[in-house]
């Protein structure tokens, strides 16, 4: 189990690093995806913009891309810092994730996308960067214009799912039948992903076994999270 401001670090067999740290008092799962030899590093919500910053500059690296799953507070923490050290980054989100008519509420943070998607609904499109390749679909119902990213042997499920759950759906802009929609679509993706792939969470939950681990394999997550085996799934 990574400590606060731990990093696991891994080398996909195409050669994409694959970083995946867990910071803050909501215990937030990070994933960077790493690129050394075309100098990028694209991260997924980033949570504290000085240890990732720290982190990568002892090995002469720097952020080149941010990729929101959505735009709830603790997901978007590291935004304002991150660009403040790196003004040339491309940020990246779903632009049903723009909610100005939300940001009065306390769960969201206005984020400023350089770049966005704009696909419907349990689609996916494909998002590259040097040799990085990720499928993002995108999967509303925790939050407006949420989305999952895969690929370089990782599912990033954000608050889509959590290793033995899912995302709550009572919070401003959340919707149920949405995230039930979505759910079924993870799903189906998770079904088609080798079972030795990791699936990254948005937080760190218990585990069925009682641990709470910083991820589970595909193939657990398919036989044990409860909401992945609901009636109706499929």
């Amino acid at each position: 189990m990574l400590g606060e401001g731990e990093f696991d670090k891994r080398v996909s067999e195409d050669g994409i690093e694959v970083w995946v740290t867990m910071m803050g008092p909501y215990l937030n799962m990070n994933t960077a995806f790493i690129d050394r030899a075309a100098g990028i590093v694209a991260i997924v919500d980033p949570f504290d913009a000085s240890e990732w910053g720290s982190a990568l500059s002892k090995e002469g690296l720097s952020p080149t891309h941010l990729l929101y799953t959505h735009t709830h507070r603790d997901h978007a923490a590291g935004y304002p810092g991150m660009v403040a050290l790196y003004p040339e980054l491309e940020v990246w989100g779903h632009v049903d994730a723009r909610v100005p008519s939300l940001l009065s509420h306390m769960v969201f943070s206005e984020v400023s996308f350089t770049n966005e998607w704009s696909h419907a609904p349990g689609e996916s499109v494909e998002w590259s960067a040097g040799g990085i390749r990720l499928s993002v679909t995108h999967t509303p119902g925790h939050a407006p214009g949420h989305v999952t990213l895969h690929g370089h042997d990782v599912f990033h499920a954000g608050d889509l799912l959590f290793t033995n759950g899912m995302g709550r759906v009572d919070l401003p802009g959340s919707d149920p039948q949405a995230q039930w929609d979505s759910i079924r679509r993870g799903k189906e993706i998770l079904e088609s992903l080798p079972g030795e792939w990791r699936m990254i969470p948005g937080h760190r939950y218990d585990w069925v076994d009682g641990s709470t681990p910083d991820w589970v394999s595909v193939a657990e997550a398919l036989e044990h999270n409860y909401a992945l085996n609901s009636p109706g799934m499929g």
